[in-house]
């Protein structure tokens, strides 16, 4: 019984072998599977080569490589969806990859913008060429199917190079995430639970300058942080919050910490200290023509503590949450210090 399974695989197996080994040798001398075996013979060659060989060997393969798949998938109606041939599109891919590979000696994703036009090339090139590969005129027949083809294809580059740019407008500039598409009509976004929505880089921001304010006025003399929350010196106090955290944002290495406007509203009086916002102003892309507003609410009071020469008068620094623009309400705000 095993022998019998053995011999069959065997047969199996060299039934397949044989046809494989038929599928790619070269009827005659001048064919397209003689243009695949030189493409392989190119390719282990530049193994063995050094320098500028070594890279005329690599184009050769790929030139004898493009030609013989070109020639294969053209003359063979299996290549087709109905009576399209698939023959441009998958010619005008190894076209685009060994460009990209020629140019960045890796593959670039832009080599996917560039795929639909090289595509259009090819197609178009058995019509723009006599049978001596001179160029001529495309017959009259011909031209009104080229233009759509090209139209068609410049549309799908472009969409591509669209997908390209957004997604480098996100790494470059995170808070587009927050903003809403409700309106547009080519982005669509996916509705999420607010605790995973993506909050604006301001939060950010503010967070940190609301940690720093606490370290400058916690546990300092009640008259010192009244002093410094006089206007020239609240403002003096400000900005030197802002370079620090700026400065500490700059490890991000994130184009749109510089779209960001960080100031302070008016302070007011409260019953034991004073009420002062932190405010960060979104002026990078939106999707409305106003700038975006972010708010932290800190509550600066005094405390009466223990010290060292006694009972003394101090400054306690307590933030809310930061509310604006993006940002969902917490189910549960902190309560003011008392």
């Amino acid at each position: 019984m095993l022998k019998k399974i053995f011999e069959n695989f065997l047969n199996w197996f060299n039934n397949t072998l044989k046809l494989l080994l038929g599928v790619f040798v070269p009827p005659t001398a001048f064919s397209w599977q003689t243009l695949i075996g030189l493409s392989i013979f190119s390719w282990l060659m530049s193994f063995l080569a050094t320098n500028i060989f070594k890279i005329l060997l690599e184009s050769f393969s790929w030139l004898f490589l493009i030609l013989g798949v070109f020639w294969a998938t053209s003359s063979n109606k299996a290549f087709s969806i109905g009576k399209v041939p698939l023959s441009p599109w998958i010619t005008g891919a190894l076209i685009t990859i060994y460009l990209s590979g020629v140019f960045t000696r890796e593959l670039s994703p832009y080599a996917l913008v560039f795929w639909p036009l090289v595509s259009a090339v090819v197609a178009a090139l058995p019509v723009c060429l006599d049978g001596n590969f001179k160029p001529k005129i495309p017959d009259r027949d011909k031209r009104q199917p080229l233009v759509w083809l090209f139209t068609t294809q410049l549309i799908l580059s472009s969409w591509f190079q669209f997908y390209f740019l957004v997604q480098n407008w996100l790494v470059e500039y995170p808070t587009i995430a927050a903003d809403t598409f409700r309106q547009s009509a080519f982005v669509v976004r996916i509705t999420v639970e607010e605790s995973q929505q993506r909050l604006p880089r301001g939060v950010t921001i503010l967070d940190l300058m609301a940690s720093r304010l606490e370290e400058r006025l916690d546990n300092q003399a009640w008259s010192d942080v009244e002093r410094m929350l006089l206007p020239s010196e609240r403002e003096q106090l400000i900005e030197q919050i802002k370079t620090q955290v700026m400065q500490e944002l700059t490890s991000d290495d994130i184009e749109e910490d510089n779209l960001w406007q960080v100031s302070s509203g008016e302070i007011s009086l409260r019953d034991s200290g004073y009420n002062l916002d932190l405010q960060a102003l979104w002026q990078g892309p939106r999707s409305q023509p106003q700038p975006y507003l972010l708010t932290k609410s800190c509550q600066i009071i005094s405390v009466t503590r223990q010290t060292d020469i006694g009972i003394s008068l101090l400054g306690q620094v307590k933030c809310d949450p930061a509310a604006g623009w993006g940002v969902p309400k917490p189910i549960v705000t902190s309560q003011s210090p008392t």
